[in-house]
């Protein structure tokens, strides 16, 4: 299985580090969640990755190899975000044909038969398609590019619910054949839980948490009652995050080395699924102002 490792890479605009001296590997045989607050630099990230942003510091490997100005490791790769890299009197045929012969796996038969299921029109200009089409066909050439590692920088955007469930379970196929490492940025962390088996959370330019999906989440449990009650039980342990409303409190806490029959009367226990996880680690709502 082949890996793609970003080591000790640091990016700066201007005074601010988006990413600081930041490492992180991605491994064909896994499918990633990389998330992160609006400005984290996810994007960055990839862009970084891809080839398409300068970085101060750092390397980039595929399997040992350095990607810079190698194009046919870059052919391994594929990325699709909601930037628009072709001339909008394009036809979305012709896209498709241009991409085919830069990918040596592209399946072309799988794109129209995958563009057929979401009614996207082959023969449309990019001028003429709706912000939900225009995600549409750039997620079914990433899925048929075949590549190695595909990235996915927002790829529901401005898709309808009935299209966004039918890309969710044919990217749940893609995955299940093996073919490729996807690696998804999204905000919309909840309808992506069950297809990542691997999270990574971006925050302040590093990485918050790297793991395995279910692992990271049993690590925390969430319990809630009287505030006294909820004090008097978390003390001594970790707590990631309170929420208080009147006399009642909720903690979130790493629950290592805990037992529900350690819950007195009194508290509601809970899971904490990623969404949650990732609100309560990365510092909840913004402060109003």
């Amino acid at each position: 299985m082949s890996e793609l490792i970003v080591a000790n890479v640091t990016k700066r605009y201007g005074k601010k580090t988006i990413l600081d001296d930041l490492t992180v590997k991605f491994e064909q045989g896994h499918s990633y969640g990389l998330l992160g607050r609006n400005g984290a630099g996810k994007s960055t990230l990839i862009n970084i990755i891809m080839q398409r942003c300068k970085r101060e510091s750092g390397a980039i490997t595929f399997d040992g190899q350095l990607m810079d100005n190698n194009d046919k490791l870059m052919s391994r790769l594929f990325c699709m975000n909601d930037s628009t890299l072709y001339p909008s009197n394009f036809r979305v045929k012709t896209i498709f044909s241009i991409t085919d012969s830069m990918y040596d796996r592209f399946d072309m038969e799988y794109a129209v038969k995958t563009a057929e299921m979401f009614g996207l029109d082959l023969k449309k200009r990019l001028k003429q398609l709706s912000t939900g089409y225009n995600t549409v066909y750039k997620v079914i050439l990433a899925l048929a590019s075949n590549a190695d590692f595909v990235f996915l920088d927002e790829p529901v955007l401005g898709i309808d619910v009935n299209q966004r469930e039918l890309f969710y379970k044919t990217l749940a196929r893609k995955m299940a054949d093996g073919t490729s490492c996807f690696i998804i940025s999204t905000h919309i962390i909840e309808e992506i839980q069950n297809l990542i088996d691997r999270t990574m959370i971006l925050h302040n330019g590093k990485i918050l948490l790297d793991g395995d999906t279910e692992t990271l989440m049993s690590r925390y449990a969430a319990v809630s009652g009287k505030a006294e009650t909820v004090d008097a039980f978390t003390s001594g342990r970790s707590v990631i995050c309170t929420e208080s409303m009147g006399v009642f409190k909720k903690a979130v806490f790493e629950a290592e080395g805990f037992s529900e029959n350690d819950v007195p009367e009194g508290l509601s226990l809970d899971t904490v699924n990623l969404q949650q996880l990732f609100y309560y680690l990365t510092g909840g709502a913004p402060e109003e102002k």
